[in-house]
């Protein structure tokens, strides 16, 4: 944990947490292209659908296939490619410049080959930070529009947003 939350986000200029949730039994994930705010994720329990422009959530009804890597939020009536630990990928660039990298090293922990991975977040302006450390998370990356970004790993799911101050 770094400060109050799951990711280090200190200066982290112009992105904002929109929501940290925790996630039990965390499967999938995917951005909506045609509502680019919302995001489905779907776990081992329900369904929801993730606000970020809000920083709200619902429950939704869903289907999904996961060897296509598709699923169908009802309440959006939108197909959505989507990602988690079982495969699948997310943008790891946004249209605005940011981009998220890592470097993942096995390394050999309570009698086994585990891996750990630092995730670095690049700003739009060429900055580097150091965001996570520990653990290969489930999934991270982009939405489509490049305004929210997210953050799975075994504690939940960071959500972040574009600070559109103007």
């Amino acid at each position: 944990m770094y400060g109050k939350h799951w990711i280090n986000i200190e200066n982290l200029d112009g992105w904002d947490v929109s929501i940290e949730k925790v996630v039990g039994g965390f499967i999938w994930l995917g951005f909506s292209r045609d509502n680019p705010e919302k995001m489905l994720c779907i776990s081992s329990d329900k369904a929801t659908i993730f606000d970020c422009k809000k920083g709200t959530v619902t429950t939704t009804d869903c289907a999904y296939d996961e060897d296509k890597l598709l699923a169908i939020a009802y309440d959006l009536n939108d197909e959505i490619a989507i990602a988690g630990q079982y495969g699948g990928s997310l943008p790891s660039k946004s249209r605005h410049g940011d981009k998220v990298t890592s470097i993942s090293r096995e390394v050999f922990e309570y009698g086994k080959n585990l891996v750990r991975e630092n995730v670095s977040f690049w700003t739009c302006d060429g900055t580097e930070h150091l965001i996570y450390s520990g653990y290969k998370p489930y999934i991270y990356g982009f939405s489509y529009d490049g305004n929210y970004f997210v953050f799975a790993d075994d504690a939940g799911l960071t959500v972040l947003k574009r600070n559109t101050k103007d």
